[in-house]
């Protein structure tokens, strides 16, 4: 069995990047950008006030205060959106409002709060100003020419508004991956609200969790199947979602009688990798059909969710364009709160819940742990992991955590 980490990385190896397309701005969200996005303008486009006041020569104010204001004329208003042509002179002060050009001749801007308007055409200025105050240049921000984007970079609401800003309407970007999620098995149902299933059956939360999954990593769903055990219709299921980019499955995979999901692979594709020391999570299948990317996971519920989070998500994530180092969830160390016992052999997946106290990451096992206990992964934001020839880990020992919450 390949660890986890060789196992990981021969996935990684095998997967490309998906072509790109042109995506309007605000369905870019989530995306990765595929193009360099170049300033045509400098930000912010003119200089302008970065408060309601007064436009003011700094040298006209030298001195004011409180007790001695200033007073100078004033000249005129500049609202949002308007320029203005006169020049601030020796002696007068302009009103400004927030995001208006600063008028020529003024070097700074005196809030609105330290002046008092006059009933004679008049104001006083109550604080000195010094040059530059409260004046947002020109390009301080962005100089026209500057990449502001590279390729490579996902869209989140910050880059949507530096695209905005660059009049951008819509955007190259790579393609979502399309995802064929196959669930599996003779005693799988489908859900019915207020439906109880009969005995020996149990409702499908595999194909709906898995589905999740892929539209969080920010796939697509190409379809949704449910097959019996059933080799010939394994086969069928596989050769219809072909067409997709990544075919997922649940069940099917390990050595029982009736596990047809890896001999229909190995009919129709090839199996580049089977089983993988962790826990839960063993009977992996990794492999392709033509150039569809297959991922036959564990048939419990909770093995199926850990392996898609360590396997399937950063293979869609590299898919949809994200760079090599950027494929990874944060992983940090944290304290335990309850011993947990482990055999050595693999390495394990511990469903936890994390939380900070007086500055300290600490970690607490969700309960029972079972590969078939889905309120474990209902309770946790992270995963635990245990090295494979660790015998267990004592309260107040420290570990890393995979936060996935």
């Amino acid at each position: 069995m390949r660890t986890v980490e060789e196992a990981l990385s021969q996935i990684l190896k095998t997967v490309k990047t998906n072509g790109t397309e042109r995506t309007p701005l605000l369905e870019s969200l989530g995306l990765v950008l595929a193009e360099e996005i170049v300033a045509d303008i400098p930000i912010p486009p003119f200089s302008n006030s970065a408060v309601d006041g007064y436009a003011v020569r700094a040298e006209d104010t030298v001195g004011a205060d409180c007790k001695r204001p200033v007073v100078l004329r004033e000249a005129g208003e500049i609202l949002a959106g308007q320029v203005s042509q006169e020049s601030v002179a020796t002696g007068t002060a302009v009103r400004i409002m927030t995001g208006a050009p600063v008028p020529p001749g003024a070097d700074s801007l005196v809030m609105i709060e330290d002046c008092v308007r006059l009933s004679d055409g008049r104001v006083e200025i109550h604080e000195a100003a010094e040059s530059g105050r409260h004046v947002r240049l020109q390009g301080e921000d962005i100089r026209k020419g500057e990449v502001v984007l590279s390729p490579g970079t996902l869209i989140r609401p910050a880059e949507i508004a530096m695209l905005a800003t660059m009049g951008r309407s819509d955007v190259l970007t790579y393609r979502k991956p399309r995802v064929a999620v196959i669930s599996t098995g003779d005693e799988v149902i489908e859900i019915e609200t207020g439906v109880i299933p009969p005995p020996g059956k149990i409702r499908n939360s595999n194909r709906y969790a898995l589905a999740a999954m892929v539209l969080e990593a920010g796939g697509v769903i190409h379809s949704l199947t449910h097959i019996p055990d059933d080799l010939e219709k394994t086969k069928e299921a596989l050769r219809m979602c072909a067409e997709a980019d990544v075919i997922v499955t649940a069940g099917g995979v390990s050595v029982g009688d009736r596990d047809y999901v890896k001999p229909a692979l190995e009919a129709l594709g090839t199996l580049e990798l089977w089983q993988v020391a962790m826990k839960p999570g063993k009977p992996l299948a990794f492999g392709r059909i033509g150039e569809t990317l297959f991922f036959g996971l564990p048939g419990n519920p909770v093995s199926a969710m850990v392996t898609f989070e360590l396997f399937v998500r950063p293979a869609l994530w590299k898919m949809a364009g994200r760079e090599e180092d950027k494929l990874a969830r944060l992983q940090l160390n944290a304290t335990l709160t309850h011993p947990i016992a482990h055999a050595p052999g693999r390495q394990e997946y511990v469903r936890v819940s994390a939380f900070e106290s007086a500055g300290e990451l600490f970690a607490t096992p969700t309960g029972a742990q079972g590969s078939g206990i889905l309120r474990s992964m209902t309770l946790s934001d992270s995963l635990l992991v245990i090295p494979e020839n660790f015998d267990g880990l004592k309260a107040g020992e420290r570990a890393n955590v995979i936060l996935t919450g």
